[in-house]
């Protein structure tokens, strides 16, 4: 089992019920790495910021597309959900959950668990 640690990455009483625009792509400092979050409408994604073919990076211009995530530079797709490339490749994702204070991102923890019985 991996445990997560969470964190917020869009507080609702700051930033507003729907922080970021429909099918768009930022990139958000979590812990020091950069994480692109994506939002289709309806759920946030959190995913890779750096496209695998060339480096680019999704939150400097990309954006949704009918589930997709779209790299800005060669236009390459990759699925919000799971990471997969419509190429044959895949990219890093990261568990994202809407609480009712703001919008969450789980990486996984570094280091061992606390508890003894694992």
């Amino acid at each position: 089992m991996m445990w997560l640690s969470w964190y917020k990455v869009y507080d609702f009483m700051r930033h507003g019920l729907q922080p970021q625009e429909v099918n768009s792509v930022r990139t958000v400092d979590v812990e020091g790495k950069r994480i692109s979050l994506a939002y289709d409408g309806t759920h946030y994604f959190a995913l890779a910021d750096r496209c695998p073919h060339a480096g680019a990076r999704f939150g400097a211009g990309g954006w949704c597309d009918k589930g997709l995530l779209v790299c800005p530079v060669h236009r390459y797709k990759y699925e919000l959900k799971n990471g997969k490339g419509i190429q044959g490749d895949f990219i890093e994702t990261y568990k994202t959950e809407i609480r009712h204070d703001g919008v969450y991102v789980g990486l996984p923890r570094n280091g061992k668990w606390w508890w003894p019985f694992s």
